[in-house]
C-alpha cells in the first residue's frame, strides 16, 4: 500500500499547556508499550501521552530491572508531554547493561526538567520488548535529497540467505521530497535493494522504519557502510532467536540464469515443481508445473524491469529476483 505524506513541525511558543513542577496524577500518563528499535536493538523505545493539558516539561525516562540496575536511559527530545498526543522516547540501553529475557519485572520512571526531577514510577511485572509473533509492519521509503524529479524505481528485500521476501516500486513525483511503500517483516537480518529505471544521480536516501511520523529508522546516509542503492538492516535483531520469530522453510539449489530473453532453472535435487513469475506490480505474468529437474522460460513478450520467480515444491518454497533488461 502507497502512501505520500507531507509532515507540517511546529515549535510550540504558548498555548493551552501548563507546566508541572510538582507531582501529577500518574494515572493520566498513559505508557502505551516498551519495545525494542525495529532497527537498532541498542535503543528501547517507550511510546506515552497524557491525558491532560498539564505538561510535563523537558520529559526524559528511565528503565530498571527488578534489582534497580539501569538498564536504558533517555534523553530529552520533547518540550513536554501532554494533550494526548503519543510521543515515541529513545532510551539507550547502557554499555554492560544485561537486559533480561522476555518477559522480565522492571520499573519505568518519567523525569522532567532534562532529568532533573522525578514525576512518575512504575513498577511492571512482564515487560517484553520484542513485538508479538508475526510480520510487523514496515515502511519504506525514499527521499531527494537534491533537485526533484520524477522517476519509477524498484525495491526490493531479501533475508540473510539471500531469498526475496518482497518487493514493489516507487513511482517518485517531481513534488514531494519523500515516497512511501510497506512490507510486513519477521524479526531478522535483511537487505533492501533498490534499482531505477532509469539512470539517476545519487542525491537519493532509501530507508526503512515501523513510522516515519515517529522516527526515520535507518538509511542508506546514516549507514557508511551501505551504497547509495543497498542497506543491511536488522529487523527486531534482538526478538531473532526468541519464540516470536517465526521460522522460515529455506531451500535454494535451483541454478536460474537469464540468456537472450529466455530464463533457465535448473534443479539438482529432483523436479523442479511449480514455478511462478510476477512482475514488479504483483501481476502473475507466469505459471507453470515442470515434472523435471530443468525448464527454459520465453520471457520476449514481457517488458524489461524486476520481477521476482517462485518455485513451490511439496516440501518447501523459494524466491528470487531477476531483473530482464
Amino acid at each position: 500500500m502507497k502512501k505520500l505524506i507531507s509532515v507540517l513541525f511546529l515549535t510550540v511558543i504558548g498555548g493551552a499547556f501548563e507546566e508541572v513542577h510538582a507531582q501529577v496524577d500518574c494515572d493520566s500518563i498513559i505508557v502505551e508499550q516498551i519495545r525494542y528499535s525495529a532497527v537498532n536493538s541498542a535503543v528501547i523505545e517507550v511510546s506515552a501521552y497524557a491525558q491532560s493539558t498539564n505538561c510535563v516539561s523537558y520529559p526524559s525516562f528511565i528503565l530498571f530491572d527488578q534489582n534497580g540496575d539501569t538498564l536504558a536511559r533517555g534523553s530529552v527530545n520533547f518540550f513536554c508531554l501532554g494533550l494526548d498526543l503519543s510521543q515515541t522516547h529513545s532510551l539507550v540501553v547502557l554499555p554492560g547493561a544485561q537486559v533480561p529475557a522476555n518477559p522480565f519485572p522492571g520499573r519505568l520512571e518519567l523525569y522532567s526538567g532534562f532529568g532533573d526531577s522525578l514525576v512518575c514510577s512504575w513498577d511492571l511485572s512482564a515487560i517484553d520488548l520484542c513485538p508479538p509473533a508475526g510480520c510487523q509492519q514496515a515502511e519504506i521509503y525514499i527521499t531527494n535529497t537534491g533537485e526533484l524529479e520524477a522517476f519509477e524505481a524498484y525495491w526490493w528485500v531479501t533475508d540473510e540467505d539471500g531469498m526475496q521476501v518482497d518487493m514493489g516500486n516507487f513511482e517518485v513525483d517531481d513534488v514531494m521530497h519523500t515516497h512511501f511503500d510497506t512490507t510486513c517483516l519477521v524479526p531478522g537480518q535483511y537487505v533492501l535493494g533498490f534499482s531505477p529505471f532509469s539512470p539517476i544521480d545519487e542525491d537519493y536516501v532509501i530507508g526503512i522504519t515501523e513510522s516515519y511520523l515517529r522516527s526515520i529508522g535507518t538509511n542508506t546516509a546514516l549507514d557508511s557502510s551501505s551504497s547509495p542503492w543497498e542497506l543491511d538492516f536488522a529487523w527486531y535483531g534482538a526478538c531473532e532467536d526468541m519464540t516470536n520469530a517465526v521460522p522460515e522453510n529455506r531451500w535454494d539449489g535451483t541454478i536460474i540464469s537469464v540468456l537472450d530473453r529466455q530464463l533457465n532453472l535448473v534443479q539438482p535435487d529432483g523436479p523442479l515443481g511449480n514455478i511462478q513469475l510476477f512482475s514488479a506490480d504483483g501481476r502473475l505474468v507466469r505459471s507453470l508445473h515442470v515434472l523435471s529437474d530443468r525448464t527454459t522460460i520465453d520471457l520476449y513478450n514481457l517488458n524489461p524491469g524486476l520481477y521476482s520467480i517462485r518455485i513451490i515444491r511439496s516440501d518447501d518454497q523459494f524466491a528470487r529476483n531477476i531483473i530482464l533488461h
